[in-house]
């Protein structure tokens, strides 16, 4: 990254005062501030501030030949998931590709424009190691909750997917409601607690943590009981049983971790068993 022309002045009198010989020179003791024995119009100054400059033209243009480099390179080499994920999260709707690129021309959008055109706030690309199909999950939000996307939209960034890809990388767009979480579960709880109170706590508890999983992250029994056992009062949790449903498909069980199919979950049927501890 391109250091500004102050901070490559102030490495250059930085080292120019911390040398004995200079300082023995100019009459100043090594280590002193620049500052305290040149006005701003020196000769010293001046001198300093033009090479400065000249140092930054320099790491300007080394910059922009790392990144024409690292562009060829990305141009030339096939492309990694990440890479796709990342695209799909740039997705604008409404808008068309500059031709022969995978870019849009923004010009004379601002950045509210652009940020209500990326309707694309989730994403995540996984190939299949036995089909190599890259899975490209998607989702939108609506009042800060994920949501699938609509139709008009789907068939959109189908389009645009099909546009940026690789040629030869065949892909899967999956755009479907929130899988379905459901649990039970055995809670034994302090009896100076009301009954109906750890019912609720418990109950959101699983919902937060459901919910806030990380966008195709994966669930797992054991880190639901965790989040159970630091609500205040809870003695002891005894895990029962968890399934899923994705759109269109029957319920599963899950045995011990999951991800869904949709890369996140909504609380479902959530089943506390009240246990008084005595």
């Amino acid at each position: 990254m391109t250091r500004t022309i102050s901070d490559i002045k102030d490495s250059i009198t930085e080292y120019f005062m911390r040398d004995e010989t200079i300082a023995k020179a100019y009459g100043f003791t090594p280590g002193d501030s620049f500052t305290a024995h040149f006005s701003k119009v020196s000769v010293e100054s001046v001198l300093f501030y033009i090479f400065a400059c000249a140092a930054w033209v320099v790491e300007s243009l080394f910059d922009v030949h790392k990144e024409e480099v690292n562009q060829r390179i990305e141009d030339i080499l096939p492309h990694r998931p990440k890479w796709y994920r990342d695209k799909v999260l740039g997705f604008m709707k409404g808008k068309v590709l500059i031709t022969d690129t995978d870019r849009y021309d923004t010009t004379g959008m601002n950045d509210d424009d652009i940020a209500a055109a990326k309707v694309v706030k989730y994403a995540v690309a996984v190939e299949d190691k036995n089909t190599s199909v890259l899975t490209i999950k998607v989702a939108g939000e609506n009042n800060g909750i994920r949501c699938k996307l609509d139709k008009e939209t789907e068939t959109q960034l189908t389009a645009y997917i099909a546009e940026i890809k690789d040629a030869g990388v065949r892909t899967e767009l999956v755009n479907i409601d929130a899988d379905i979480f459901n649990c039970e579960v055995d809670i034994y709880y302090d009896p100076v607690l009301f009954p109906e109170v750890v019912e609720k706590v418990c109950k959101e508890t699983i919902q937060k943590y459901i919910e806030n999983l990380p966008f195709n992250g994966e669930y797992t029994n054991m880190a639901l009981v965790d989040e159970l056992q630091k609500v205040e009062g809870i003695k002891i949790v005894e895990f029962r049983n968890a399934t899923t449903a994705s759109e269109g498909k029957a319920l599963t069980a899950i045995d011990a971790r999951c991800i869904p199919e949709a890369g996140y979950f909504i609380a479902g049927t959530i089943t506390i068993n009240k246990r008084a501890y005595e």
